[in-house]
């Protein structure tokens, strides 16, 4: 595996991430080999224990496929036919409708049964009981109706899977999950690959932010937690031949199986055994013929396995829901990525490959009045991120993909790059009008002694009034530093209220030092790009450091007083907490009462919340 490459396409890929999510992890495998494969974000982001490639991810749906595979492991032993009914294998099975007796093992793998949908359940757990869940299924389906006659039209369904698997347990005599594990995972050498009942320790299984981790009792349905990387191996089985599934299985399986009644419906005729397609096809790709795609979905997950017999390739992800992605484009791009750099292939098909000498040139940071923009190209596709610097970054835009001259975001939004008087821009056309978005950072004259001794200093505003809301959500106060990768420049990152609608409760606001004490907002973009620079003057009364900006003074944090039970005063006051403030402060009549916590960010204001919580360090504003 090319672990530098895994870096450079992990980069890209975190750009299109969402703000603060936990976890995403991919692989791809090319002639049986390992590509690429990492994981992003935590394990446990509250305990902040990274995720690696060997963690586990509950793939949900997927699981379908390992199911499918059983049964046909039973069928080339000749102990189950696929067109048998049900009830032959399951004899207890029952339902109110006598057309359950003609169910058969097929109806069950092609979505094709007529069964209810999902028994819900049991279906998600956080802890593993005494039960007899086969049971619980056998009794919640001999009180329920049939939707459909056995065969009469194809529509997703969890029991059908819950069914085959517990055909799959009598029929083997063994645990469902130990004839996986005997008959498939080991044998490839998927370690990571277990049901719930026998979870490997050696590979932790990720769960979103503070939830608990999510179980799975549909084990046939739904119920697999495996890493990508062994998500990869299994996938292989399709395109290899190889001891655990025949090719004559393999070929029963990639079929068109699905059924409908509309000669308009595509997609459900297209379904295979297990698998959500047979003949996935994507307009931005060249993905060939029979490729076939599995995803699943759970509270927490959302994954897809994709093998694609013209690449002889694997793709497998699987993200927290929090990361907001779309996992099947996701994947595709870092098939084409890998193509297009190792073997100069492009399965592009609505994308030109970028030029190198066209992505170093407008690759790079890109400064807004109120924002900092990373722009990167990889392939045939481009990525905007916001970057910034007191947050976790989130995507801007992402997938733009370049026609030769521009990069398309849909079919009224694209962007390309434009040159004048020495400086570079981010342009944009939305319906037809063009205009200036960002322009690019370049250094200026190294910051002197007086800038540099600023930076990393926090300032906290000290002149505000108590109905004024642009201070208790996106200028409470700011920090300085210098702007990463550029002499000269310094950015102002604002703090407010987290979450605000306004601007993410906070900005970053980029300037030059004009002298030792002034500073000067240089962008030079015209429309909108160039409104609300800020002009910072820093000037001392005593021994107290103080800066006016846009409209407001704030005071160096380090020499305000501590509070120490003080009360209103007819002008504002600023106070640094280092000690514990009980919040219960009585507020007059037409005052306000604001808590701000380390970073400046506001935590508790009357203006907007009746009940001040506890703080025991941060800032306190009587205004």
């Amino acid at each position: 595996m090319d672990c530098e490459w895994s870096k450079r396409t992990s980069d890209f890929l975190s750009m299109t991430l969402a703000k603060d999510y936990t976890s995403v992890s991919y692989a791809l495998q090319i002639n049986g080999e390992l590509a690429a494969a990492d994981a992003l974000g935590w394990q446990d982001q509250p305990g902040k224990i990274a995720a690696t490639p060997q963690c586990t991810y509950n793939v949900a749906s997927v699981s379908k496929i390992y199911c499918t595979a059983a049964v046909m492991i039973l069928v080339q032993r000749g102990l189950v036919e696929l067109d048998t009914p049900v009830v032959q294998y399951v004899p207890d099975f029952k339902m109110l409708d006598e057309d359950y007796k003609k169910i058969t093992v097929r109806h069950l793998l092609n979505h094709a049964s007529g069964l209810p949908g999902t028994q819900w359940k049991g279906f998600s757990v956080t802890a593993l009981t005494e039960r007899d869940y086969y049971q619980e299924v056998l009794d919640y389906l001999a009180i329920s109706h049939l939707k459909a006659k056995p065969g009469e039209y194809s529509v997703y369904c969890n029991d059908g899977f819950t069914l085959a698997e517990i055909v799959v347990a009598r029929v083997s005599g063994q645990r469902y999950s130990e004839f996986l594990r005997e008959n498939i995972t080991d044998p490839i050498g998927a370690g990571s690959t277990r049901t719930i009942e026998n979870r490997n320790p050696e590979n932790p299984l990720v769960h979103e932010k503070k939830k608990p981790e999510e179980l799975l009792l549909v084990e046939g349905a739904g119920g697999l937690t495996t890493s990508m990387i062994d998500l990869c191996k299994f996938g292989q089985l399709f395109l290899t031949e190889n001891p655990v599934l025949s090719e004559a299985s393999k070929r029963e399986m990639a079929k068109k199986q699905g059924v409908s009644f509309l000669p308009q419906d595509q997609k459900s005729p297209a379904y295979g055994l297990g698998w959500d397609t047979v003949d996935f096809r994507d307009p931005d790709f060249d993905l060939g013929e029979g490729v076939l795609r599995k995803g699943g979905n759970s509270f927490q997950f959302t994954s897809q396995l994709i093998v694609i017999p013209k690449y002889n390739a694997v793709l497998a992800i699987s993200e927290t829901h929090d990361c907001k992605i779309d996992v099947t484009q996701a994947a595709l791009h870092i098939l084409a990525q890998w193509l297009l750099d190792k073997q100069g292939i492009s399965i592009y098909r609505r994308s030109q490959a970028i030029p190198q000498a066209v992505s170093e040139t407008c690759c790079g940071t890109y400064l807004m009045p109120s924002a900092i923009v990373k722009v990167a190209m990889q392939g045939g596709t481009a990525h905007f991120q916001e970057t910034p610097l007191k947050a976790q970054a989130y995507p801007w835009e992402t997938y733009l993909r370049y026609d030769g001259s521009r990069w398309i975001a849909n079919e009224k939004v694209n962007y390309f790059f434009a040159e004048a008087q020495g400086d570079q821009y981010l342009m944009s056309e939305m319906n037809g009008q063009t205009y200036p978005v960002a322009m690019k950072a370049k250094s200026f004259k190294p910051l002197s002694d007086v800038w540099n001794q600023r930076l990393n200093q926090r300032y906290v505003v000290v002149n505000p009034s108590p109905e004024d809301l642009v201070i208790g959500e996106i200028m409470t106060g700011f920090s300085l530093q210098a702007l990463p990768g550029f002499e000269g420049i310094v950015v102002a990152s604002f703090s407010g209220r987290q979450g605000s609608d306004v601007y993410s409760g906070g900005f970053d606001g980029s300037f030059i030092p004009a002298d030792e004490n002034h500073g000067r907002g240089f962008l030079r973009t015209p429309c909108n790009g160039s409104r609300d620079l800020i002009d910072p003057y820093f000037f001392t009364r005593g021994e107290t450091e103080l800066c006016e900006v846009a409209s407001y003074r704030y005071q160096r944090t380090d020499t305000l007083p501590v509070y120490e039970g003080q009360g209103f005063a007819e002008q504002p006051q600023t106070f640094r907490l280092e000690q514990r403030f009980d919040g219960t402060l009585s507020v007059p009549e037409g005052r306000r009462l604001m808590v701000l916590d380390e970073d400046l960010n506001v935590v508790g204001d009357t203006l907007s919340e009746d009940q001040i919580q506890p703080a025991t360090s941060g800032y306190l504003l009587l205004i």
